[in-house]
This record gives C-alpha cells, sequence and structure tokens, in this order.
C-alpha cells in the first residue's frame, strides 16, 4: 500500500462496493475526494439530527397548533404564526348554543406552547414563497424556513348565496367560526319566541366538519323541545346524502317528529337566495321564512393559501395524503380544512 493509502486507511471494505485502491500510483488526492465525500454522506443524518430544521406553522388552530407542538418536541426550530391571543374552537360550539356549555369553555391561549419553545409571531401571514423559503408577516417581517406548514383554515364564499355578505351575517349567522357568531345565534335562540321558526342552510361538499350542521340541528332542536316546544327547525340541504344521515334520521324521528324538518337538494334544499330584510330564505321551490336563520354558505382555503398559490380552481389545497406537502408549492405542506386529502373529512 503507498503512503498515501496507508494515511488516509483505505481498503477495500472502505469503498463503495467496485472501488478497489490503486497501488503503484499515487492516486491518493481522487480517493481522498471520493472518501470525502462518501463521508459527508453517511455523516448526513447525525448533521441533520444535530441542526433543528426552521419550520414556519401558519395557523393555530387544531392542526396547526398540533404540529407545531410535534415538531418541537422533536427538536426543530418552531415559529407559529398566529395573530389571535387566543383560539375559540368550533368542536363542542354546538353545546354553546343549546345552553349546555359556556363559549370560554372553547377559549384556549397558546402559552403552554411558549412554554415548550415554539416562537409566536402574533402577526397575520402575508405571504408564503416558496422559491425563496420566506414567510413574510403583515409587519413587514421575513421568516426563512426549510419547510413551511399552512393551516390556515377556511374562508366563507358569501358570494355563493345572493344577498349574503359579511354584514349580513350579523343578522343571519353562520356561527361556522367560533367566537361572536356563536354567541350571535344563541342570542338569537334564546330571544325567539315559543312557536318561532328557525332555518338552517347546510353547503354542498366539501367543507369544514361534514356532521357538523347535522349535530348542530339535532342540538338546536333538543333545545327547542325543552325551552320552546311549539317551535319548529328547518334545516335546508344542498345535498341529499350526508355523513352518518341513517343515524342522525332516525333519531330526529324518534327524539323530535315534526319539530325538526329536513329538505334535501332533490326536494328544493338548495339556497340560492336571503332576504335579509325578511329574514327569508329562497331557494329553487320556494321561500322559507324564519324568525332566527342559521345560514352556513360554501367555503373555501383562507386566503394566504390562495393568495400563495397553494390552491387549485376549486379554491381548496391539493396535497401528497402520504406527506401533506403541496401538489403546487414545493417544501410547503398544507393541513387541516384547507387541504383537499383524498378520503380524509375536514374534521379536527
Amino acid at each position: 500500500m503507498s503512503a498515501d493509502n496507508a494515511n488516509i486507511g483505505t481498503d477495500s471494505a472502505a469503498l463503495p462496493r467496485g472501488d478497489v485502491p490503486v497501488s503503484g500510483r499515487r492516486s491518493g488526492t481522487s480517493r481522498r475526494a471520493v472518501l470525502a465525500g462518501l463521508a459527508s454522506v453517511l455523516a448526513a443524518p447525525r448533521v441533520l439530527a444535530q441542526v433543528p430544521a426552521r419550520v414556519v406553522v401558519v395557523g393555530g388552530g387544531f392542526a396547526g397548533a398540533t404540529c407545531a407542538r410535534v415538531l418541537a418536541h422533536a427538536g426543530q426550530d418552531v415559529t407559529l404564526v398566529e395573530p389571535s391571543a387566543a383560539y375559540t374552537a368550533c368542536p363542542m360550539s354546538n353545546a354553546v348554543l343549546a345552553g349546555l356549555r359556556p363559549l370560554a369553555g372553547q377559549v384556549f391561549g397558546y402559552a403552554a406552547l411558549r412554554d415548550e419553545g415554539i416562537t409566536i409571531a402574533a402577526q397575520d401571514a402575508a405571504e408564503v414563497d416558496a422559491a425563496t423559503r420566506t414567510v413574510r408577516l403583515n409587519d413587514g417581517t421575513v421568516l426563512p424556513f426549510d419547510r413551511a406548514v399552512l393551516a390556515p383554515g377556511i374562508a366563507f364564499r358569501y358570494d355563493a348565496i345572493r344577498g349574503y355578505s359579511v354584514e349580513v351575517a350579523n343578522l343571519m349567522p353562520h356561527a361556522w367560526r367560533a367566537g361572536a357568531q356563536t354567541a350571535l345565534l344563541q342570542r338569537q335562540l334564546a330571544a325567539m319566541e315559543d312557536g318561532g321558526t328557525v332555518v338552517m342552510s347546510v353547503p354542498a361538499n366539501p367543507y369544514r366538519c361534514p356532521p357538523g350542521p347535522y349535530e348542530r340541528a339535532s342540538l338546536i332542536a333538543w333545545y327547542l323541545k325543552e325551552r320552546k316546544p311549539r317551535s319548529k327547525l328547518i334545516v335546508l340541504d344542498a345535498k341529499d346524502q350526508f355523513s352518518k344521515q341513517r343515524l342522525f334520521v332516525a333519531a330526529w324521528k324518534q327524539l323530535y317528529g315534526d319539530r325538526l324538518e329536513w329538505v334535501g337538494q332533490s326536494g328544493g334544499g338548495t339556497v340560492t337566495e336571503v332576504l335579509p330584510g325578511e329574514r327569508t330564505l329562497v331557494t329553487e321551490f320556494g321561500r322559507f321564512r324564519a324568525d332566527v336563520a342559521n345560514v352556513i354558505p360554501p367555503q373555501r382555503a383562507a386566503s394566504i393559501a390562495r393568495d400563495s398559490g397553494a390552491a387549485d380552481a376549486t379554491g381548496w389545497c391539493p396535497v401528497n395524503p402520504a406527506t401533506f406537502e403541496s401538489r403546487l408549492l414545493p417544501n410547503v405542506h398544507v393541513i387541516g380544512d384547507a387541504a383537499v386529502m383524498g378520503a380524509m373529512p375536514k374534521s379536527a
């Protein structure tokens, strides 16, 4: 073995299969380069394990907060972009409408995440740039990332129903984002006189929490039976089939009888217009006047996902279901309600 070979301690077992040391020639430099490259490849996992990846998570709901916590526990450098000081959860909020749970019980802060080493950027994200791997915040701050995770939730397609708008939602609440809207619908139900009519509208798929409207219908019907027994709930649905339909319909018939009427798409249940001054919901087959109107409009991914190019023409974000990496933006993952993920429903 030559001096060069002896110095680097090379033998045939230390080289990739097919590479054999060449004796009798000073080829140490080329072999040294090969071995250095091989060593760097073999050491890469250790290097990556020692240097935390920079991950920016946009959105602090169920998906975003959980993702941030799991990645922080795995030793990554995580920044959670979330402008709100607290999160008001939708799951269980239907119990608030029925007077079975206080709204305060739906509110959760982010102090525990800070205590676990997660940086909270209390700003809205203005842009996610996959090309430069940066997230720009509303105040101009730029956060570089190795991987970004979008968990921004939903936006409402107010324009899908004629006459409906952000302003009209203050009269005909959707309550599909928990908080002030939940409290408003609860107050309206409590103030309605016995004998009044509650009318709900349910959009076509996809939307946040497929069984949610029917859970809500069940709890409102229970509330009316207990508190306002001469009142009625009408559910106008833009589809003929829904999640857990047989279970819901059987329970409604047994527990509420004529107090709850469900009208599917084929029966004229698709709401096409609202007349807020008359508290009326309009379908292709007729008009339904409401003492309390709960209008749940069609939905799509939140604006930051669409503005950043993660959403396609459907308004939702296609992802690889095995990794949740965006099919449109490299190194960006989309999780939660904004993503289209095969058979997985949009349920927290």
